[in-house]
């Protein structure tokens, strides 16, 4: 009798298990969505948009488009970091990796992406409608 209920509590504990990897990645995508404007320029904003695609603005004008796409790795090093942006031009290559270092629930105005590469932190604050 214990051996029947093993064999229906561990798969079904795994399955929970999977189930919250899945949401806890796609909480951040929801809560990055939105217009945000650059702290220290806030003539600087990024627009994340619920269909992947981010659009750069300076002084009110589009300069540049690009998709985005949230992981939880950084594939030129395969280091494992935090939840990592990576940016794509229309062509699938990759254009610039932002490690999402502030995203969360007790903060959801203040948006803090890491530059990878330059190693700069950005702050930009949240445009509320």
């Amino acid at each position: 009798m214990r051996s029947k209920r093993a064999l229906i509590i561990i798969p079904l504990s795994l399955l929970l298990l999977i189930l919250m990897g899945i949401t806890s990645f796609a909480k951040p995508h929801k809560q990055i969505v939105g217009t945000w404007v650059s702290q220290t320029n806030p003539d600087y904003k990024l627009e994340f948009s619920k269909n992947g695609v981010c659009k750069y603005y300076y002084v009110g004008k589009e300069y540049k488009k690009c998709a985005y796409h949230i992981s939880s790795a950084y594939n030129k090093t395969n280091e494992n970091r935090s939840l990592i942006i990576e940016m794509s031009d229309e062509n699938g290559e990759m254009l610039d990796y932002y490690e999402l270092k502030d995203m969360n629930e007790n903060n959801n105005d203040i948006l803090v992406l890491g530059d990878i590469e330059k190693g700069e932190e950005y702050l930009y604050d949240k445009v509320l409608n």
